[in-house]
Formats: C-alpha cells, structure tokens, sequence
C-alpha cells in the first residue's frame, strides 16, 4: 500500500504529489510500514538519515529526505519515543 495511502498524515503532507519512496525506494517504503508503531520505528529512521557508515553512500535527494523527516515527525506525535531509563 502507497505510504500517502497508509498514513492519512503524510498524504497530507504530500497534497497532490506521489510519494517519491514509494516511487524509486520501495524497499524502504516497505520497512518503514513494517516497523510503524514500534520502538524499532526510530533508530530505523535514525539510520536512514545519518550516515555511521564509512561515508561511501551517496544518500537520499532532498525531497526524500524531507519525506522521511516527515514521516519521522509524524510518528513521534502518534507514538511519542518511550524513556528508556
């Protein structure tokens, strides 16, 4: 299912416009629905956005970046991040 479709929120936020993830990166189309709603939702998204690695990833066009940043920000107000102490 479309991410615009599976979260009113972000459909939103996309107005008219297609979801470019779901457009040229399915895949992590696909993981961020999988882990939407768990803990696990925020080091994922974490990842996707800074790069730990050894710098050799190109990474994400601006507007996909945005995209997730959204979809980030979108669940922290649904699902607000548990304390872990």
């Amino acid at each position: 299912m479309p991410l615009k479709t599976f979260f009113k929120e972000f459909g939103v936020f996309l107005g008219e416009k297609e979801s470019l993830l779901d457009k040229h990166y399915q895949h992590v189309a696909e993981k961020i629905e999988l882990h939407w709603g768990y803990d696990e939702f925020y080091p994922f998204i974490d990842k996707l956005l800074v790069d730990c690695r050894d710098r050799k990833r190109v990474g994400f066009p601006i507007e996909v970046a945005l995209e997730i940043t959204e979809l980030h920000n979108i669940h922290e107000r649904l699902y607000p991040p548990r304390n872990k102490n």
